[in-house]
Order: C-alpha cells, then structure tokens, then sequence
C-alpha cells in the first residue's frame, strides 16, 4: 500500500506570524503583489510567494452588524464585522473592537494585537 503524500500547510506562515503579533502575507515575487488568502501559488504571475510581514492596517470597504457568531463569541453578539481592504492591497473579512456605530466605510483600521483574540485571527479596531 502506498502512503499518501503529507502536504504542507500553505498557511503556517500566516498562523505562526499571528502568535508573534505580526500579520504575514504573500507577495509575488515577481511584481511584489500582495494576496490573501494563502495559496500554493502566486495568483499575479508563475515568479512564486515570498511571506513577508504587512503593515496591520488597512480601510472598511464593506460593513456589517453580524447577529450570530461562534460559540467563543456569544457573550459579543451583535459585535461589527468589516471587509477590510488592507493597506499591501488584498481584502480580509475581520471583527472590529468597536462599538458598530462609530465605524464607517472608508475608516482607517489597525490590527489590535492587544486583542487576545488576535492571536488566532486579526481582530482590527479604529486607528487613531
């Protein structure tokens, strides 16, 4: 019987880069090109992924008052959720520390990497 090959995990990077505070994306190589979600692959060209450490910060595009949530975030609920359009070009669907009201669309944000859910995945509040 043959043994079916182990893959890497494409998203390690990232992961690891959240539990040292630090948000880590891929460029492509060749044109310097952020994306996002990790992939295999480049989506801009056939030069390869380099990880690379991004700013944290980025703008709403879309806006959203999410009314159900996962069971670690009950005690939340309705809590702000944002298409964030990050600075290095790619977009993250993220929650947002703050209270729905004070965000707008095009409002400036910073991943809040005092928020200790950050470690698991950006959590973004308003940049001052």
């Amino acid at each position: 019987m043959s043994k079916t090959p182990t893959l890497p995990d494409v998203g390690a990077p990232f992961v690891e880069g959240l539990r040292d505070g630090r948000l880590m994306l891929q460029f492509d190589r060749g044109n310097g090109r952020a994306q996002f979600y990790p992939r295999p692959q480049s989506l801009y060209s056939e030069a390869g992924v380099m990880w690379r450490e991004a700013s944290g910060r980025g703008t709403i595009f879309a806006l959203t008052l999410s009314r159900v949530g996962p069971a670690h975030l009950a005690d939340k609920v309705p809590y702000a959720m944002a298409l964030v359009q990050l600075d290095e070009g790619p977009r993250l669907l993220a929650r947002i520390d703050a209270p729905y009201d004070s965000l707008s669309i095009g409002q400036a944000v910073a991943v809040d990497w005092q928020h200790p859910d950050s470690r698991a995945f950006p959590v973004f509040k308003p940049a001052g």
